[in-house]
């Protein structure tokens, strides 16, 4: 598979620009001309601080500004004649280059390409571009075909200089592992750990996402070893890896879940027979119903439809659900297991990890506090049952609850997800539908991409794809042409909430039907065909994924409940105006 550059960095302070491949590889480019070193042979800027026209990063020079990198030569090329199409097709070379009067702005230029105020000499360029193309200057790019526009790139990538100083030009590959530590649901945040290459100790903890710093592979050959401490605070080796020519990924589980909660004294009063009971949320999972969460957590149905008025049918409740036990549901649309973990501490000896996993397993806050352990009189600590299932869907259903229907045009003035997970854009001229994914993924500190591709988890190595689908699992549908059955590198990302009767996905997620809401997709032959840009498309699934540190979770679950799409968008998501609930022509 070929390596992609997702993302890139600039040192300015030594003349490099450091390429992040999509396997990990980090790829150090110093020397040369600066439109070289950002694969931007037009010199294009940015706008502001953020990346456009497909750029994967911006390099702030010492005295000339800022610029676009772009993650090839190619693309970079690509951008730039699109930007000579788009904004300059109706000038002449020469007026291309200087600008030209403002008709909304009398007295004022709509400047050009490389105007004289930026320290230009617009007419010899154009006069170089003559020259080597044969166009009058006097050319209107309009009536300058295709092909004889690439001329036309050619000559002004001389006059920019981009292949200048090539004798100065460095690049060097430097391939990384990428460790993660996960619960086997969730990246584990701020958990110690030591990494020792030869008789070098780094002392490091997890990042947000439970990642460590990668390890760039600087000594081949030599071995690097993974330690956790145990509870006294020894180290003890739990993986290695040998540096080599290849960037590599791991995930390392931790399964040692810490949780603080008051307990009550040896000896109780004898006053306390039925302590308080701690309000929490409680996530509706599969084969739920209210009867059975009643029994689980000792209330009853009439008191749980008490606490949540929005409950109107004790015989209906939704995959998904955030309900309150002991008391209303909280609001904030957060779980127990979405809530902030506690802080993490030293993975136990093995008897000690047993222990931790029957704690685990303990019944939720409704027991009593004074139910002693094996008869010795010393209680048990018991808090709500942590709940790993998908836990960045109740986020996905608390937004299209939030904006229960509303298209896009309204969402993106205050709520934009391009903006919320950093890229630049709108969501009426952009697609969405993988800003969403990554907004909710992002917000519960799981894996997620900085992405506005419909296509990420295909590429990313932070995602795993698998056979069956589960709840919460990423949905990617893929675009062909339909007259030739080639790939067009479109599609639609969405988030598996249940199956319907026929066996289709009931997928929720944005950019769907221009809103937040639940549709259904086929997974099998033609799920939609729609024309766009004069092409005729057709959309067919192409794989269920799911973040790296959620797989041992996900092998335990089943298949998602069967739903019904229109029940779910008018009386869960209260969305009254859903459109249609079948198969969509998400472009």
């Amino acid at each position: 598979m070929t390596r992609e550059f997702i993302s890139a960095r600039y040192d300015a302070s030594i003349l490099t620009v450091d390429y992040v491949g999509d396997d990990g590889t980090h790829l150090l480019r110093t020397g040369g001309t600066i439109a070289w070193r950002f694969n931007n042979p037009g010199n294009l800027r940015p706008a502001g601080e953020t990346p456009i026209m497909g750029a994967i990063g911006v390099g702030k020079t010492k005295g000339n500004g800022a610029f676009l990198i772009f993650k090839s030569y190619e693309e970079g090329r690509l951008q730039k004649k699109k930007l000579l199409r788009r904004r300059y097709n109706d000038r002449t070379i020469y007026t291309m280059l200087t600008g030209i009067p403002d008709p909304k702005h009398p007295g004022k230029m709509m400047l050009g390409y490389a105007p004289a105020s930026d320290k230009n000499d617009p007419l010899a360029y154009a006069n170089a571009i003559s020259k080597h193309t044969g166009l009058p200057i006097t050319t209107k790019l309009s009536d300058i075909s295709d092909d004889k526009l690439e001329d036309v790139l050619d000559a002004m990538e001389k006059k920019e200089g981009f292949h200048a100083l090539k004798d100065k030009r460095r690049e060097r590959e430097v391939p990384t592992t990428t460790v993660t530590v996960s619960d086997g649901a969730m990246p584990k945040p701020d958990v110690p750990v030591q990494i020792r290459i030869g008789d070098k100790t780094y002392d490091k903890k997890t990042d947000k996402n439970g990642q460590l710093p990668k390890i760039a592979h600087i000594e081949p050959g030599k071995k690097a070893e993974i330690h956790f401490p145990d509870l006294t605070g020894a180290w003890h080796k739990q993986f290695e890896f040998v540096m080599d020519g290849v960037s590599s990924a791991y995930v390392l589980l931790h399964d040692l879940v810490s949780y603080e909660a008051p307990t009550a004294p040896k000896k109780p009063p004898a006053s306390v027979t039925n302590p308080a009971r701690r309000p929490f949320d409680h996530v509706v999972a599969r084969k739920e119903t209210l009867g059975i969460l009643a029994a689980r957590f000792g209330t009853s149905v009439a008191a749980i439809m008490k606490d949540n008025p929005a409950i109107k049918d004790p015989a209906k409740i939704y995959v998904g659900q955030v309900i309150g036990i002991y008391g209303p549901p909280s609001g904030r649309g957060r779980t127990a297991a979405a809530r902030p973990a506690p802080k993490p501490k030293p993975a136990p000896a093995a008897g000690a990890a047993k222990a931790a996993k029957a704690a685990a397993a303990a019944p939720a806050t409704g027991a009593d506090l004074t139910r002693s352990k094996k008869g010795t009189g010393q209680p048990l600590a018991i808090v709500p049952a942590d709940q790993k299932t998908a836990p960045w869907m109740p986020v996905a259903i608390d937004e299209a609850k939030k904006w229960a229907g509303q298209d896009e045009s309204v969402i993106t003035k205050t709520g934009n997800f391009h903006k919320r997970v950093g890229l630049g854009g709108n969501m009426v001229t952009t697609p969405w539908c993988a800003a969403f994914v990554n907004y909710c993924l992002m917000t519960v500190g799981a894996p997620h991409e900085k992405s506005a591709s419909s296509q990420f988890p295909t590429w990313s190595k932070k995602f795993k794809k698998i056979d069956k689908p589960v709840y919460g699992a990423i949905m990617v549908m893929r675009n062909y042409f339909e007259d030739s059955g080639k790939a067009a590198g479109t599609g639609h990302v969405t988030f598996v909430y249940g199956k319907t009767a026929q066996g289709h996905i009931a997928g929720l997620g944005g950019n769907q039907s221009d809103r937040l809401k639940v549709s259904q997709y086929k997974v099998t032959g033609v799920s939609a065909r729609f024309k766009l840009h004069g092409k005729w498309l057709q959309q067919k699934f192409h794989g269920f994924y799911i973040p790296v540190t959620y797989e041992e979770y996900a092998k335990s679950q089943h298949e998602p409940d069967v739903v019904d799409v229109d029940d779910v968008n008018k009386n869960f998501l209260n969305i009254a105006n859903a459109a249609s609930g079948a198969n969509e022509k998400t472009q």
